[in-house]
């Protein structure tokens, strides 16, 4: 603890020379300050954000401390304390870090601290161009792979019942986001799930109207979800599929015939796997697919 003071001490001054002596912190101190109970909850935040900024610090300490803050922030208190303790700044300054591995930390952590929370989703509506920056992260493909899926993670989480996020994340072009992982061959399983739960936690939060549809129309994002399932295999990601499907049935929502097709088509594909998927969706959109086979031989 002594030790963790005097580096703290010599980092919040700037004296270079107290720095030197201060040395490098070892992460088996963090990780016996955090779980050992030496502080409460705030001053381990602090602490931790200390390090996580710090310029004289490796990445596999900053990482550590990452783990601690975010493991202290799934407690909803301490999560609407970073406002209060003037941690945004430094986090979201933070997703600019050279390391992969430091940016996906980060995101998680946002992820986490909004998740099931508005006061902390109203929060982060305040730092103008913070949802930008985590879209740019989800769509740049220069990005490690994993901090693409905790870009998208943050995403869902914070959009997911907050209607002036989901308001800003449409007005950034964030649906844009959904095709181009979907019709990417490249793109794995995980990031297709992670965009879809986007999708999903937005049409949860918003209206689904005529309006609405349109705006997915434009931005190909029915389409896209639907040609999925002439491909995909990934039963998760198949799930996802169907559940967005589901919630576009219940809305009563009508498709085109390019759309209904291509459902047709994907869903036939689909079958051999009808017991390992989730059963009510399935269901839904195998009755939907039922009563438009009826209709279109009626029509003949």
């Amino acid at each position: 603890m002594e030790k963790l003071l005097q580096w703290s001490i010599a980092n919040t001054s700037g004296d270079k020379e107290a720095k030197e002596r201060a040395g490098q912190l070892d992460p088996k101190l963090l990780e016996q300050l955090f779980n050992g109970g030496m502080a409460d909850d705030p001053t381990l935040m602090k602490q931790a954000m200390q390090v996580i900024v710090a310029d004289d610090v490796d990445v596999e300490t900053k990482l550590v401390a990452l783990d601690n803050f975010e493991m202290l922030i799934e407690k909803l208190d301490n999560a609407n304390n970073i406002e209060n303790m003037k941690l945004w700044d430094p986090l979201l300054a933070t997703l600019k870090d050279e390391s992969g591995e430091i940016r996906a930390a980060i995101l998680s952590i946002i992820g986490t601290s909004v998740q099931n929370n508005k006061p902390s989703q109203d929060n982060f509506l305040k730092y103008k161009g913070a949802l930008r920056k985590i879209i740019d992260l989800a769509e740049n493909k220069s990005e490690p792979v994993d901090v693409r899926v905790k870009a998208l993670y943050a995403l869902s989480n914070l959009i997911r019942n907050h209607g002036e996020m989901a308001k800003e994340f449409a007005e950034n072009k964030g649906l844009d986001l959904i095709p181009e992982f979907l019709n990417d061959d490249e793109a794995k399983s995980k990031l297709k799930m992670r965009a879809i739960a986007v999708l999903s936690a937005f049409l949860g939060t918003t209206e689904i109207n005529d309006v609405m549809i349109l705006l997915l129309r434009k931005d190909g994002v029915i389409k896209s979800v639907i040609d999925c399932l002439q491909h995909e295999t990934d039963l998760n990601l198949l799930d996802r599929i169907l559940n967005f499907l589901s919630l576009l049935l219940t809305a009563g929502i009508k498709f085109t015939q390019d759309e209904l097709d291509s459902l047709r088509s994907g869903f036939e594909k689909i079958q051999p796997l009808k017991d390992r998927l989730n059963e009510d969706d399935f269901l839904t959109v195998n009755t939907f697919c039922k009563l438009q086979f009826i209709k279109r031989h009626r029509s003949k």
